[in-house]
């Protein structure tokens, strides 16, 4: 516990602050909204155990108490003093506990929790992967870890200020988000990214902040400053603006017992190309493929004829559909004109000894039934997703958009397949950015058949392969 020693003093300074915390944390209350909204997304239980590592004064633990319901809540923090400012808010839904802890080497707990969360407390940990391995040690099978920390970048400008003025800031470093990623093997999920400015009236009233809420631990090894030498400092971030920036990073993470058995593939937009795109995984992997819902069969074939032509497979690998529908509209807006009742939680996999390649419908946000969006049903069928997109112009955008509402849910990305002319710089945009493997690239065809499929499967990379690298490493969008 090499940490636990500087864990402790840290502790003690936001115990310190507790009584004014509130009054100085615009910034955390913002990071505890956010996080609270993307959990809020996800499959938990009904009644879910939940452990909140470092509550400070609750900002997070209110936030998710409206939003969620009754929970079995254990709710901890390193200091007394935040600990017991968080007890004096009203009694949350469902039964609770407050207990001091160091999240960072969390003893002395059963486990088998179905969410484990923490909003801006795990960048204190001295080892910040090794102990987000530790909490993930302690879910229920299924159960999601969700944390809310600061990310490279953060206190640019203060840092900037320092070297301006011939000194060495003692703001702690924090890790790129592309390198957050708990220590433990059977996770899958990632990170997506947010930049938030803050505007000060001045460099007092930026440390003045800081002290508010607690956060004035300087980094192991630096040294305080001199009077004279703050002064220049402030001068310098006064003539910057004093403005702030912070690099907020959103880790989302699922335990998996099991590898999946198949992918969900699903697109940027409608007419993506993801019946293709399906029909090259089928046959590169030997898989099955089912279209949960289908529509638009009065004007042409279903997708599933069209998949079990170009990727030849028998009947015994095609599944019907949940769903047909004649309209060439979204689930939900056929069904209407239709007169028909689609309900999306009524859709499971069908059996099957192979992997599963699943075809939605058009792209996340189309809606299904009055309640459910097509990102919905891949959050209940628990599959990692193939994202197919264009190449062209504004696919560095709908693409990102689409992996960061992905990740936002916890639903694991296992690439894109980019389909059009082929475009260098989009493929190096998406994977840099979106910090995912583009596992092919379509070209313009001049005819799609067999033969096409089979070739465009050759360059396919092996499923499990493709499955083992979701855990390698963390996924980043925004």
């Amino acid at each position: 516990m090499t940490g636990a020693p500087r864990n402790a003093r840290v502790g003690d300074r936001f115990g310190a602050a507790a009584r004014r915390y509130d009054e100085h944390a615009p910034i955390q209350r913002i990071a505890a909204e956010r996080l609270a909204g993307d959990i809020a997304l996800l499959p938990l239980p009904r009644y879910p155990r939940i452990l909140e590592i470092g509550c400070g004064t609750g900002l997070l633990t209110r936030a998710l108490a409206r939003r969620l319901g009754p929970a079995d809540w254990t709710v901890t923090d390193i200091s007394p003093g935040m600990l017991e400012a968080a007890r004096r808010h009203p009694p949350l839904p469902g039964n609770s506990r407050y207990q001091l802890l160091d999240g960072e080497y969390p003893e002395g707990l059963e486990g088998g929790y179905d969410l484990i969360c923490s909003s801006l407390a795990v960048q204190w940990f001295s080892d910040l992967n090794a102990g987000l391995g530790r909490l993930a040690a302690m879910l229920a099978p299924g159960g999601r870890l969700a944390v809310a920390t600061l990310a490279e970048g953060t206190f640019e400008e203060w840092r900037t200020a320092h070297l301006a003025a011939g000194h060495a800031a003692a703001t702690p470093r924090y890790p790129r988000a592309a390198a957050i990623h708990p220590d433990r093997g059977n996770l899958a999920g990632g990170v997506r990214a947010e930049r938030l400015l803050h505007n000060h009236p001045n460099g007092l009233h930026f440390l003045k902040g800081l002290k508010g809420i607690g956060a004035t631990t300087p980094a192991a090894g630096s040294r305080p400053l001199s009077a004279a030498g703050l002064r220049r400092v402030l001068a310098v971030f006064d003539e910057q603006g004093a403005t702030v920036t912070y690099h907020l990073a959103y880790g989302m993470w699922k335990r998996t017992d099991h590898r999946p058995s198949g992918v969900f593939v699903t697109g940027t937009d409608t007419g993506i190309g993801k019946t293709l795109v399906s029909a090259i995984l089928a046959r590169a992997w030997s898989a099955d493929y089912w279209k949960p819902v289908q529509t638009g069969v009065s004007e042409e074939p279903g997708d599933t004829e069209t998949v079990a032509q170009l990727a030849g497979l028998p009947p015994e690998r095609l599944h019907l559909p949940a769903y047909v529908l004649q309209a060439p509209l979204s689930p939900w807006a056929a069904a209407t004109l239709e007169d028909a009742v689609v309900d999306a939680t009524s859709i499971v996999p069908p059996p099957t000894q192979r992997p599963l390649v699943v075809e939605g419908a058009g792209g996340l946000y189309v809606p299904i039934d009055d309640t459910h969006m097509m990102i919905d049903l891949i959050a209940r069928l628990d599959m990692p997703v193939v994202l197919a997109a264009r190449s062209g112009l504004g696919t560095i955008n709908h693409t990102l958009l689409s992996l960061e509402a992905l990740r936002r849910r916890g639903i694991p990305v296992l690439g894109v397949v980019m389909s059009g002319p082929l475009s260098a710089g989009n493929k190096e945009a998406i994977e840099r950015f979106g910090n995912v493997r583009v596992l092919a690239e379509i070209p313009p065809l001049s005819r799609i058949d067999a033969a096409t499929v089979e070739a465009l499967a050759q360059a396919i990379p092996p499923l499990e392969d493709c499955l083992a690298a979701l855990g390698d490493a963390p996924a980043v969008a925004g």
